[in-house]
């Protein structure tokens, strides 16, 4: 008899996909609506900063971040996956994305954050 034991991960990568396409689809659609519909024309760099005042704007594009980072590497994890790399070259691969992903969104909060101090960027 075998263990009875699964790898998970697979599956979880797979699942979190779907659910981060599902989120940017909507983020996406949430964001052109308020910047084309929502915003008195012309939309100005001062209007954007007063919308980034109110903390739920800022957690909803920190959110759209994080999950169009995600989405975007895990996407370009599997393709690379697929060519089958050794084990070495996964791990490389591996923490060179997270390096990556944990980059950018440090370089996207540090762009955000000034927005919604008081008194806004400069």
């Amino acid at each position: 008899m075998g263990y009875l034991t699964r790898n998970v991960a697979p599956t979880l990568g797979w699942f979190l996909q779907r659910i981060s396409a599902i989120f940017l689809a909507l983020g996406l659609l949430v964001h052109f609506w308020v910047l084309h519909f929502v915003i008195e024309r012309p939309v100005t760099f001062l209007k954007v900063q007063e919308r980034l005042f109110t903390p739920g704007w800022v957690v909803f594009d920190l959110l759209l971040l994080i999950v169009a980072v995600y989405h975007a590497l895990n996407g370009l994890w599997n393709v690379i996956i697929d060519y089958n790399p050794s084990t070495t070259l996964r791990k490389i691969i591996g923490w060179v994305f997270f390096i990556i992903g944990f980059a950018l969104i440090l370089i996207g909060i540090y762009a955000l954050i000034p927005f919604s101090l008081n008194g806004g960027a400069r």
